[in-house]
């Protein structure tokens, strides 16, 4: 009995065992699939130009080159720099306008066909990761009423596909606020809208900042609406000032690399700085107390 007992705890051991290092294994697997592409392209673009094309390739080029930088800076890279900042920013500010009050009252307020709509937010929520399938109605819809290639396209755009995601993050925040801050706030003599733009948001901060993450990363990574809805070059987004290093006459590996580079440079400065913030803001709700 007492041997029996030894080989079955050591079965289960071995077992445990082999479950984490195949785990371990698929995690190894996942991250070199997943960040070898970003590694080669950061070190291709530091590689000199006369050793882009070398065979066999090399990971790491001879010397550090700067020439790719300087190229794309003096190409305009700035300027999508700048009109995806401004699109990201004013599409933050526009859903947090309008996500925070329809947050709340989903979550506090009791009208007619309340849980109804609720249910188009949520069928909307896939919009966040961007939606080919409305892009020609979107266009036509624009077109008709001569909002192609405006300063304001993109922003309402990106704001309406935000906004569903954004409201149920943020009604999550509003469920795990007690009901009873809202009626003390009440007796002090704070108004309605003070409770809802004020109050609120201070109570729900991870929530409003992982609503706003979420809309800079889709605002700031989106193609292929942007480069249906702009022809204007002053209104190029960065993801767009890449895609023009693909020339017809062939690509600017070294350019493209360094754009793409510089790129996901912002979002990993957000995700190193509010990582934690938006993690707390995806769970606050989930467990009431």
């Amino acid at each position: 009995m007492i041997y029996d007992a030894t080989a079955q705890r050591r079965k289960k051991l071995l077992r445990k065992l082999g479950g984490k290092t195949m785990e371990l294994i698929l995690l190894i697997v996942v991250l070199v699939v997943t960040l070898l592409p970003i590694i080669w392209g950061l070190a291709t673009s530091f590689k000199p130009r006369r050793e882009l094309f070398a065979y066999p390739p090399t990971f790491i080029g001879s010397s550090i080159s700067l020439e790719h930088y300087e190229n794309i800076f003096l190409s305009g890279f700035w300027v999508g720099v700048r009109n995806s900042a401004f699109y990201s920013g004013v599409s933050i500010l526009l859903v947090l306008v309008l996500g925070v009050p329809a947050a709340y009252g989903f979550q506090r307020c009791r009208f007619r066909f309340k849980k109804l709509l609720f249910y188009f937010v949520v069928a909307g929520i896939p919009l966040s990761a961007g939606s080919s399938v409305l892009l020609i109605p979107n266009y036509i819809m624009m077109s008709k009423l001569q909002m192609i290639d405006r300063w304001y396209t993109l922003i309402l755009i990106y704001a309406a596909y935000q906004i569903p995601m954004s409201i149920w993050i943020i009604r999550s925040g509003v469920e795990s606020i007690p009901i009873a801050i809202d009626e003390a706030a009440r007796i002090d003599g704070c108004s309605h809208a003070y409770i809802i733009f004020c109050l609120t948001p201070r109570l729900i901060l991870p929530s409003i900042a992982s609503a706003a993450l979420f809309t800079f990363i889709g605002s700031w990574n989106e193609f292929i609406v942007s480069s249906v809805m702009l022809n204007d070059p002053a209104l190029r987004s960065i993801q767009q000032v890449i895609y023009y290093f693909m020339g017809f006459f062939g690509t600017d590996w070294g350019a493209l690399c360094a754009a793409a580079c510089m790129a996901i440079l912002p979002i990993l400065i957000v995700f190193v700085l509010l990582g934690k913030m938006m993690i707390s803001g995806l769970t606050q709700g989930a467990v009431k107390g």
